[in-house]
């Protein structure tokens, strides 16, 4: 497999009167993509199409389990698989482009495909492996899978009327000959100028599109023409799949649900919190802040450069060279009426970061009693 891919672009064709399910990012999570099928009711009579990362991040032996799975789909007729940048990582990660990168994936992270593979062989991974070695047995265990991703298509023109990529495309009249470009192209709803077809794409978590309220539902820009379908499952914190729905290319009538794994409750009384007059929400990733004081497992932080200040969860925090740090977090408290269903992604104290209706925001944990469904 070469460590560059030139750009794989499919036409394709199909019934306009079928119906046509979406997903992206999956990262390995094989049960909620299993459960998400089962509860579109996904059949032979419709089309699915998973815009790229299928795998990685997933669980220990997640990644593996869903890639076999995937070849299994992929003989069905009504399937589309397409590369996303994390399923590249057969080209991109194993040397000799970057040893340091592989043990980075394999020693740190430790929830690559590549994990899953060592655990399946028996083959021990550590920081002084013969890595030559290791790169050359699974080459030669799982070629089928080398050649799966290495046939995936970057880019699907869908009757000449959607566009399908993991990424994004700047300019369709354009298109970079390297992929990933297209794979990996970060932000890319913000800086898109209009698309002259509707463009489907995932990559980037949706959630850091808004600086307001953390929402992890799909986007519908159709000013921009460009649907964002990343709910950053195994990502971010109150991640889900979302599965974007189309009752057909002659109605063009987009609909969706989602689905997460965390556990499920019913809240059962009126909740009301007074809003902060600017809502602030962190982008995933690694932002310095200013650490104010601690109740119980709550820091209140201060973003760097804000006066915003919110309550996040102690394990959201970390230091660096001297420095504090938070890869999550949101000033919003939600408020809820009687009989609303809520995820639960962090049950602690004062607080409980929750999920409801794809926003995230905290509720004071006396409000969550033992009534799980």
């Amino acid at each position: 497999m070469e460590k560059t891919k030139k750009t794989k672009i499919v036409h394709l064709n199909i019934p306009t009167n079928r119906r046509i399910l979406f997903m992206s990012d999956i990262h390995g999570d094989i049960r909620l993509f299993k459960q998400a099928l089962e509860q579109a009711h996904f059949t032979k009579e419709d089309y699915l199409f998973v815009v790229g990362d299928m795998i990685e991040k997933g669980d220990p032996s997640d990644n593996l389990a869903m890639l076999k799975y995937i070849l299994e789909l992929n003989r069905l007729e009504n399937v589309y698989f397409m590369a996303g940048n994390c399923d590249e990582v057969f080209r991109f990660i194993l040397p000799p482009l970057d040893k340091k990168r592989f043990l980075y994936y394999t020693t740190e992270l430790k929830k690559s495909i590549l994990n899953d593979m060592a655990e399946e062989m028996g083959y021990p991974i550590s920081k002084d492996m013969d890595i030559d070695d290791f790169i050359e047995k699974i080459q030669k265990v799982y070629p089928q899978y080398f050649s799966f991703v290495d046939e995936l298509p970057d880019v699907i023109l869908l009757n000449d009327e959607l566009v399908l990529v993991h990424g994004g495309i700047q300019d369709m009249n354009h298109i970079s000959e390297n992929a990933l470009d297209l794979l990996k192209f970060d932000h890319f709803l913000e800086i898109s100028p209009v698309q002259p077809r509707t463009m489907i794409v995932g990559h980037n978590p949706t959630r850091n599109y808004r600086m307001d309220v953390p929402c992890v539902n799909p986007i519908f820009d159709f000013r921009k023409n460009i649907i964002s379908l990343d709910g950053g499952n195994n990502v971010v914190k109150g991640g889900q799949i979302n599965v974007v729905i189309l009752d057909s290319l002659e109605n063009k009538n987009f609909t969706y649900f989602a689905i997460d794994h965390y556990p499920k409750y019913v809240v059962e009384e009126d909740i009301t919190y007074e809003q902060p007059q600017n809502h602030y929400t962190m982008r995933f990733g690694k932002n310095e802040v200013e650490v104010l004081t601690k109740d119980l497992d709550f820091y209140l932080i201060r973003p760097k450069g804000t006066t915003d200040e919110l309550w996040v969860h102690e394990e959201f925090v970390f230091e660096s060279e001297g420095k504090k740090y938070c890869f999550d977090g949101s000033n919003t408290f939600l408020s809820l009426k009687k009989g609303d269903q809520i995820s639960v992604i962090k049950r602690a104290r004062p607080y409980s970061l929750i999920k409801h209706n794809g926003i995230v925001g905290l509720i004071e944990s006396k409000y969550i009693h033992d009534n799980k469904l």
